[in-house]
């Protein structure tokens, strides 16, 4: 099959985004390719990738299959994705959006920059897809890279370690192309930093230290990148990589959307999972229990007030959901990449002794400088804040295992980027001893001890691409990372 470029199409779907933000404006003629400037395609797939991720494709599915959520059975949304049934909508759309929406138009984008010599043009249009085709490759492991986007009409299938390398040699080729005394860049079209060079470059080394960490159980000479990119200028709290909703029609969340169009603006289908809310959060009176979840209609005041839902298990109405108007709020912005997360990888490649000698103290330094961001970010009052990153269980320096510490409060904060908690599930650990160590859901379709580790593959991509996997791996068959 080949992966088209679909230009017209990306710039017409684009005229139906037009509204409040400067960053939608789009070329008036639309169907002309002669016309097209290299903004407009990143625009518009930057527009795409963001609605997948936020919406019923992603979002939602890969939030109740990692079990960052549940669904409260026949009472809530009902037993599908988190028993792995993952509708062929979904992946297919998925799919499409990495190659044949988003990943065709920033592919195309940076030919266009290139051949007209607009060197940070290609450099943001290369960070931007290196950041989105890495999630592609975390969801289904080796699929087309270097055949795509081509005139091949059967791209071959890359490995996982292959596409991860290629990644960061591309973030490298775009650091090396930022210029930031040449204004000619893209501005008005850029949701996440407005043209901002250097917070480009940030996102940039942010990323392959990201990627870094994920290949480094596999692929062990990483350490030392690893090691080299702590130093390197990261993202900080002010530069927070995030793509913005407005509550104004047209332009909201679409994962709010979904309950605002189905369900009245309320949430009475998408449940607290035990294993974060009971087992993570409660422990420690966790500030953000409020934040993160509201109690069900008929809850009662006292240790199970806030109460989480088993996966694949009926739910009542004394179990808590996903709260309305926080998580899941018309406005709420589609957080990429965060400085809070990066805190917390520091803290793990000290407290691992990453490509140098393990050190606790810094390890704990930058756990609780990833701590407080984390709590803010989520708009937990600062006395509040002081008092939780204060609780002796969270000294990384005197308790038992700061590994396990840490990689608790990693998955925590990611309660709400369900695809990155899937990640970082998957990487925590050697199978079977992953944070957290998940069980197989009762009537999931995978043998029992067994967890969803991938995605199928789509079946378009299956039946019109003769160069796909001969020998289809099982969902819950490890991927290279996931050592």
């Amino acid at each position: 099959m080949r992966i088209i470029k679909n230009i017209g199409i990306a710039l017409i779907a684009l005229l139906s985004l037009s509204g409040c933000d400067s960053w939608l404006d789009i070329n008036q003629s639309p169907n002309s390719v002669n016309e097209v400037e290299p903004q407009f395609l990143f625009g518009y797939a930057i527009t795409s990738w963001s609605g997948n991720r936020t919406g019923g494709d992603s979002y939602l599915p890969i939030e109740l299959m990692n079990q960052t959520a549940a669904s409260g059975g026949s009472f809530g949304w009902g037993y599908a994705e988190d028993r792995y049934d993952i509708s062929p909508y979904s992946t297919g759309n998925a799919w499409k959006m990495y190659y044949a929406t988003s990943g065709a138009n920033l592919k195309e984008a940076i030919k266009i920059a290139e051949e007209n010599g607009d060197s940070n043009i290609a450099a943001q249009c290369k960070i931007a897809f290196a950041s989105m085709f890495y999630e592609c490759t975390m969801i289904w492991g080796d699929v087309p890279f270097e055949q795509a986007w081509t005139e091949e009409n059967y791209p071959k299938f890359d490995t996982q370690e292959s596409i991860l390398n290629n990644l960061i040699a591309m973030l490298d080729e775009a650091i090396n192309q930022i210029d930031e005394s040449n204004n000619i860049k893209i501005t008005l079209e850029d949701a996440f930093f407005s043209g901002d060079l250097n917070k480009w470059k940030k996102l940039a080394n942010s990323m392959k230290y990201k990627i870094a960490m994920v290949m480094v159980d596999a692929d062990p000479t990483k350490a030392d990148l690893i090691a080299q990119l702590v130093k390197e200028d990261l993202l900080t709290s002010s530069d927070n990589v995030e793509f913005p909703y407005y509550d104004e029609s047209g332009h909201k969340n679409p994962k709010y959307r979904l309950f605002e169009k189905y369900n009245g603006g309320q949430n009475t289908w998408i449940f607290a999972n035990t294993i974060i809310l009971d087992d993570m959060m409660k422990p420690l009176d966790d500030p953000r229990i409020p934040i993160y979840f509201a109690p069900g209609k008929e809850a009662v005041v006292g240790d199970d007030y806030y109460k989480g839902v088993e996966t694949a298990t009926e739910a009542d109405d004394t179990h808590s959901l996903i709260r309305v108007g926080t998580i899941l709020r018309a406005d709420a912005p589609d957080l990429i990449l965060s400085s809070h997360e990066i805190k917390f990888l520091i803290a793990e490649t000290y407290a691992r002794g990453l490509g140098m000698s393990a050190n606790l103290v810094e390890a704990d330094k930058y756990f609780k400088e990833g701590l407080q961001e984390a709590l803010s970010y989520y708009g937990v009052d600062q006395s509040d804040i002081d008092t939780f990153v204060a609780k002796p269980e969270l000294d990384l320096k005197s308790v038992t295992n700061p590994l396990n510490v840490l990689r608790v409060q990693q998955y925590v904060d990611l309660q709400d980027r369900p695809l990155e908690a899937w990640v970082q599930m998957r990487r925590s650990g050697a199978k079977g001893s992953e944070i957290p160590n998940l069980s197989t859901p009762n009537g999931a379709d995978a043998p029992d001890g067994e967890i969803a580790r991938r995605w199928d593959y789509p079946n378009n991509e299956l039946s019109g691409n003769k160069n796909g996997p001969k020998v289809l791996p099982k969902m819950w068959e490890s991927m290279w990372f996931d050592k």
